[in-house]
Parts: C-alpha cells; structure tokens; sequence
C-alpha cells in the first residue's frame, strides 16, 4: 500500500490561522464561535483551490471540538481526528455535480430529521452547489428556511450567480478571494523545508504565478518539480521541463512589432515553432505581455503586474516605446483573433498573419492624437505668420499711408489759411510775409523729404513722424507770435 499523499493533502490546512489570504472570512467564523451566533446556512464562494471545503471542515471541527480555544480545533480529539480522516457520522459532505437531482436532496431531508450521533452540531457540506437542479433547489429550500437547530448547511461554490436568489438569501455569504503570488511562494518555501527540497526564487514565482492563483494548483505543480528535479529544484530544468517561453522571447517579439520588421518577427517566430512551443502558451503570454505593457503605460505601478523585479524594471523600459492608444491597438487585434485562434485548423498559419497584421498596423497606422496635435501646431504656427507678415506688410503700410495723408492735408490747410490771410490783411508787413514765405517754402521742402524717408524705410516711419510733427509745432508758434505782434501794431495805429 502507498503512504505517499500530494502536497495539497498532506499539507492541506486544519485550522484557520493556517489558511491563507482568507482572513476576513476565517475571522469572522471564529467570531461567531466565540461569541456563539451561528448561522443555520453559510454560502462560501470562490475560484478554484482557494480553501472553500477546507474552511467548511475547519468550522465543522471548531464547532464540534471538546476542547476548543479562541474559535480554533485542538485537532486531538477524537471528533477533530473523524472529521479530518472523513468518517465522522454527523458530517456530511455532497458533491452536487454528480448527486444533483431531487432525489439526492431528499436524502438530505431525510437524513436532517435525526439528531446528532456524536456531534453538537450536524453539518452537510454541498460542494459545487450550483449545478443542482431548479427542483433540488426547490426542494431544499424548505428545510433551508426553517431547519432544525443542530443543522448546519454549508454550501461551496465557484459560480454563485448560477444559485437562485431565493437560496443565497438565506445564507451568510463569503466570497473568497485568489490567492495572491507573495503568499502561495511563501507557502511552497515553507513546504519545501519542511520535505528537504532546495529550491531558487526563480523557480519559486514561476511555480506559484502557474498555479493562477490557486495554491492546490501550484502544490500540483511543485509535486510535479519534485519528481522531475528531485531534491534539487533548479529554475533551467524546470523551465526546460515544462517548455515555456521565456520572457525575453515576448520581449523581443514586442521589439519586432514596435519596429515594423515583418520579416524579422517571422524568421524568429519560426524558431520557437521549432523548438516545440505551445501555440496556446505563446498567444496568451503575448497578450498578457502587451497587457502588462499597458498597464504600466497607464499607471506607471509596477505592483499590479505580477513579475519578478527584474521583469517589472524590464517592463519600465519597454512601455516608453509604445503609446497608450498603439497597445490598445495591438490588444484589440489579440482579443477579436482570439477565438479564431482556438478553433483554428492550421494555428501556425494564424499567428504568423497576427504577428504581421501588429507589426503593420504599428508602423503604418498613424495614432490620432498625435496627428491632431500635428495639425494644432502647424495651425497655431501659421496662424502666428500670418499675423506677423500683417504687422509687417500691408496693413502697416495701409496705416502708414494714411497718417502721411493726415499729416500732408494738415500742413496745406495751414498753407491756405496763411495765404488767405496775407490777401485778407493789405497792412501786413513785408516782414511777416518774407517770413511766411519762408516758413511754407521750407515745409514744402521737409514734407517732400519725409516722404522720401517713409518711402526708403517703414520700419522708422513712426519716429520720422514724431519728429515731423515737433518742427511743424515750432513752426506755427512761430507764426502765431507774429500774428500777435501785427495785432498789438494795429491796435496802437488806431
């Protein structure tokens, strides 16, 4: 006879300070024991191998233990050792996958009706619950409802949207969440002191991340090491063992397709097809690669990937390459050809056309936001042009003719005015009129030179004016100083 048990049994948690990442729930059973309110219906939900019959049979052991300390089984007496060995005759487990017709259900009705044997409490534990019938449901329901104050129901299940309302409302629900990777390696290193077995840190992530988050899966897989390394688990055996890409082959693929080298991913993907690779293994370690790229991209947090270190610094790197909307891109393209990809007759052929449909699209599909920043720049830098070439050309030049005109037109109102007022006044002196027609000589002559330098050179427009218009003043106050001395002669003639 075989003594040898699987690391899943042997090790398999019998108290709840030995279940792992579950803690909320585990606390709040030991609470309840405690404080003793118990529920006559527990729902307890969850992916696979995560602890939902281990925490059922820890809870029917607590509850049933002779000698009981802060909500946790001794594991000694003689309930405790029933339970854990499976032949105690107040604990029943179902598994309703194959028993879950009605008839199966008035079993259970059938055998609720009696008190315990030994126990305090009698337990029926229903694993995977769900695939019951409608009238099974219909039929446990009743003794749900008002069941028998030594009855316990413990229901297990991985899909607890298939169980109809009316049950689950009945219940005090758990959902149990995945183990995560921090813990399952923490669990596999202790196992593996305890048996002898050495083993790397490499070895240890990659065991616990293929276990998916189900620590009896990786136990699976750490047994399966176990019989092909020995007591020496060395991370190259092991990847060599389960013929697993590398993550450096995704990297490089993902260099290929932000490149556009179509005949370069092809030639590589070639080799690894010859090396014997899965074609399912590499699809979704390319997806998960470009999905971890994104993720990164996005949030710039590395701890929401699930590598290695060395892998999480290599991701850093690889996301500057990439745009948020081109791995959007890229992952839609992996996530519409997945299906095909599964049912396809020919895989090889489908991937090659993947992998060249990413590397093309990447190269030749411009993003679109960075084509509408293109586009605000240029606009904005010829909006700019525009407005200098307005200020220089010929608007400038159209005000700078205008203001010549203003000044021109002023200048011969005031040659009018003085002339008019040489013909009106006979008793002018000959001073003031030499002196007048100095003055409109020599403002003829400066208007024909101003306009010569506005001609020659805009750019100085502005001061030649400003200076125009300074000797014009000096001018007209001479004038007007004139003016006066013929009125003050006038007036002293009368």
């Amino acid at each position: 006879m075989n003594d040898y048990k699987v690391s899943a049994l042997k090790y398999r948690p019998q108290r709840f300070d030995e279940v792992i990442s579950q803690d909320f729930a585990t606390q709040t059973l030991k609470n309840a024991i405690i404080s003793k309110k118990i529920a006559h219906s527990y729902l307890i939900s969850g992916p696979r191998g995560i602890g939902k019959t281990t925490i059922a049979r820890v809870f029917a052991k607590a509850l049933n233990c002779k000698n009981q300390k802060d909500g946790e089984p001794c594991n000694e007496c003689e309930s405790c050792i029933e339970i854990t060995n499976g032949i105690h005759p107040d604990v029943f487990e179902l598994d309703a996958a194959s028993n879950r017709g009605i008839d199966d259900v008035r079993a259970i009705q059938d055998a609720a009706k009696y008190y315990p044997v030994k126990a305090s409490y009698k337990f029926f534990i229903v694993d995977e619950v769900h695939m019951l019938t409608i009238q099974a449901f219909n039929a446990l329901l009743k003794i749900l409802e008002e069941p028998p104050q030594y009855l316990i129901f413990i229901l297990a299940t991985t899909n607890p949207e298939k169980i109809p309302p009316t049950i689950s409302s009945r219940c005090q629900k758990f959902n149990l969440q995945r183990i995560k990777i921090e813990d399952i390696s923490k669990r596999i290193s202790e196992i593996a002191k305890k048996e002898n077995i050495t083993i790397d840190e490499q070895s240890l992530f990659l065991i616990s991340k293929l276990g998916d988050g189900a620590l009896r899966d990786a136990l699976g897989i750490f047994d399966l090491a176990v019989s092909f390394c020995g007591q020496n688990i060395v991370y190259d055996e092991l990847k060599q063992f389960f013929n697993l890409p590398e993550k450096e082959v995704y990297f490089k693929i993902s260099d290929f397709i932000y490149k556009g080298d179509s005949k370069g991913v092809l030639e590589y993907f070639s080799n690894l097809f010859d090396q014997g690779f899965d074609l399912h293994t590499f699809y979704s370690g390319i997806t998960e690669h470009f999905r971890n790229l994104l993720i990164i991209k996005s949030t710039k947090d590395c701890s929401l990937i699930d590598e290695s270190d060395v892998i999480k610094n290599k991701y850093i790197q690889e996301s500057d390459k990439f745009s948020e909307s081109q791995l959007l891109r890229i992952l839609q393209i992996l996530f519409d050809d997945e299906q095909r990809f599964k049912f396809s007759a020919n895989q090889r052929i489908l991937s090659e056309t993947i992998l060249v449909e990413l590397c093309r699209i990447n190269k030749e599909v411009i993003d679109l936001e960075r084509l509408i920043s293109e586009l605000e720049e240029f606009k904005k830098k010829t909006s700019e042009h525009d407005i200098t070439n307005i200020k220089s050309g010929n608007s400038y030049q159209s005000l700078t003719t205008k203001t010549k005109e203003k000044k021109t037109s002023e200048i011969i109102n005031n040659e009018k005015e003085t002339e008019t007022y040489q013909v009106s006044e006979e008793i002018h002196s000959e001073n003031i009129t030499k002196t007048s027609l100095a003055i409109d000589e020599k403002n003829t002559d400066e208007i024909v030179e101003k306009d010569e330098i506005i001609n020659s050179n805009e750019n100085t427009v502005t001061s030649d004016y400003r200076k125009f218009d300074s000797s014009l003043i000096n001018k007209l106050r001479t004038l007007f100083d004139l003016e006066e001395e013929r009125i003050n002669n006038v007036r002293r003639h009368k």
